[in-house]
């Protein structure tokens, strides 16, 4: 992992395995179902049973779903049991390294490591975003969380991954999905980090059957003056 020959490889193989992603048609055949990527090795934060239902549509390159990400933590953490999230890739073709990132994290998900990789994605998005290359950051922090490099670069270049990641991405573009995070909380739309810190708790609340007094008292939110984020 320290020599030069073995992280010019890597990221040789990195790099040809993620620059055609945008190249490859943008929608999969017309007769997906959204029940394809269910049955695919979903990736799922919270009880598989819980009656709240997030489904995230998310790009890691977008500082707004980043900004999402701690109002989803809290709401997990205050509604326990409650709500599984469940995570689409969505990589915007305007954000340079989304591809590569989005690949990488799949790959992740190969190995069981996926919402680690998620979590180091959105937490140093500001740094690897703005590198000319991030590939080798990528791989150092695929090495540090303990993945199988040989594993994880043969995973770069699979076919089956690229395709699991447009047909997530399709599946949104189907429900009209335009921009990110969009988030459907048991079916209903919310769009960005704003909105789902404003709507989200009452959203919750009505599929809990909760009255508005029952809410954690934190959850309260002025949405004429939204708090700052602070990722």
């Amino acid at each position: 992992m320290n020599s030069r020959y073995l992280f010019t490889g890597l990221i040789i193989i990195f790099i040809l395995a993620t620059g055609v992603f945008f190249l490859k048609k943008k929608m999969p055949p017309s007769n997906l179902k959204p029940s394809t990527v269910l049955s695919a090795g979903e990736k799922i934060k919270g009880p598989a049973e819980a009656p709240v239902e997030i489904i995230e549509y998310s790009d890691f390159q977008c500082p707004a779903c980043r900004d999402a990400q701690p109002v989803l933590t809290k709401l997990l953490a205050e509604y326990p049991e409650k709500i599984r999230i469940v995570f689409h890739h969505f990589p915007l073709p305007s954000h340079r390294w989304a591809a590569m990132a989005h690949q990488a994290a799949e790959c992740a998900h190969e190995q069981g490591k996926f919402w680690e990789y998620h979590d180091v994605l959105y937490q140093n998005q500001s740094s690897w975003s703005k590198l000319m290359n991030p590939a080798e950051t990528f791989l150092r922090d695929a090495g540090e969380m303990g993945l199988q490099l040989d594993d994880f670069v043969q995973c770069l270049s699979s076919e089956k991954v690229k395709r699991r990641i447009l047909e997530e991405k399709a599946v949104g573009q189907k429900l009209q999905v335009s921009s990110t995070p969009t988030l459907f909380i048991n079916g209903e739309r919310l769009v960005g980090p704003i909105e789902l810190q404003a709507k989200g708790p009452l959203i919750l609340k009505k599929f809990l059957g909760m009255e508005a007094s029952e809410a954690p008292p934190s959850q309260t939110v002025n949405a004429q003056n939204p708090p700052e984020w602070n990722p």
